[in-house]
Formats: structure tokens, sequence, C-alpha cells
């Protein structure tokens, strides 16, 4: 079992740190800073050809596609590295208000950022509203990561905008991407 954790360790820590350098990039692009990237796509991601980690079978067998890598990702942050996502924290100084454009849930409870599929928007689509669109894909009952159970978007109230819904890793994946096998159980309250 230490061989596993190991492997999925190594690969999630490439993985997320190429998460930050999407996301720094997404919001560099965002405020019209100086970026060496154009595009976040040209944010190259971890070879994990090789990799042996659960994270790398899944992304082989399900041949994920860059924005679905990144989703998956974002759904695993929270668990493993949470403070990646603080940047996301920060305040419209005009409005003095977080930013629309990042979504996400700040909870009362939890201190940290919760992604969104706003988020997940903010991040692939920008401004695209193309893009933005085929984002819905992923998150319909169809899309294997609702057939497989591996990650979904809580359905918002009836009033508020789709994507405002958090992006929810099934703790049966968590499990699998972090100690290798599916162990994790817990009761889940809306108190």
């Amino acid at each position: 079992m230490k061989g596993i954790i190991k492997k999925n360790a190594t690969t999630l820590t490439q993985e997320l740190n190429w998460l930050s350098k999407v996301i720094d990039t997404s919001i560099k692009l965002f405020f019209g800073e100086k970026t060496e990237f154009e595009s976040i796509y040209d944010v190259q991601p971890p070879d994990i050809t090789h990799d042996e980690s659960f994270y790398a079978e899944v992304i082989k067998r399900d041949q994920i596609t860059i924005p679905e890598r990144i989703v998956l990702l974002l759904s695993i942050a929270p668990h493993v590295k949470p403070e990646m996502l603080d940047v996301f924290l920060i305040k419209n100084k005009i409005l003095d208000k977080y930013f629309t454009e990042f979504g996400g849930i700040k909870d009362a409870k939890y201190d940290g950022f919760i992604p969104t599929g706003e988020t997940a928007a903010f991040i692939l689509a920008m401004n695209n509203l193309e893009s933005r669109f085929d984002l819905f894909n992923l998150f319909c009952d169809d899309h294997y990561f609702n057939k497989r159970n591996i990650l979904h978007i809580i359905k918002p109230r009836g009033y508020e905008p789709y994507l405002s819904g958090a992006l929810v890793l099934s703790l049966e994946y968590l499990s699998y991407l972090t100690v290798g096998v599916s162990k994790f159980t817990a009761v889940h309250s809306d108190n």
C-alpha cells in the first residue's frame, strides 16, 4: 500500500503544480498582466505516459482531455492542497466583493475556497461563450464523470445559476486517488 500512496502523491504533486500554473496564467490573462503564455493551453501538463499511479491510469483509461483534467484537479485540490485555491479569495477593490467571475463557495464552516462550475468556466472559457457552453457537457448525466461516479456538480437551488454548484469529487475516487483503494466513507450533513 505504501508504494501506491507514494506513486499517487508524486503524480498529484506534479499535476497540482501544473494546475497552479494554469490558474496563475488564467488570472494573469484576466487582469492583463504579463505572462509567458498566451493561453492556459500553452501550459504543458505533466507527461503521464509511463506513470503507474491510479490518477494516471484514470487519465489514460478515459482519455481525459485537458479541460476534463483541469476540472478533475479542481475537485481534488480542496482535499489535498486547499491553499492553492486561495488566489480566488481576492476581492474586487472597486466593488468591495469577491470576483463573480471566479465562482467558488466561501462557506462559514470552511475557511478555504470550494471550486464550482463557475471556477472551471473562468479558467477554461474566460469570456468565450462557446467554450463555456461546452463545459456544460462535463456535468451531464451521460458524461463518464457521472457514469463512473468520479465527480459531479452540486445541483444549485432553483434560482441559482447551474455552474454555481460546487465541484464534488466522490469519496470513492478521493480514496483511489490518494491511498489507492476505496476505503473512505462519510455521512454528509447539510447542517
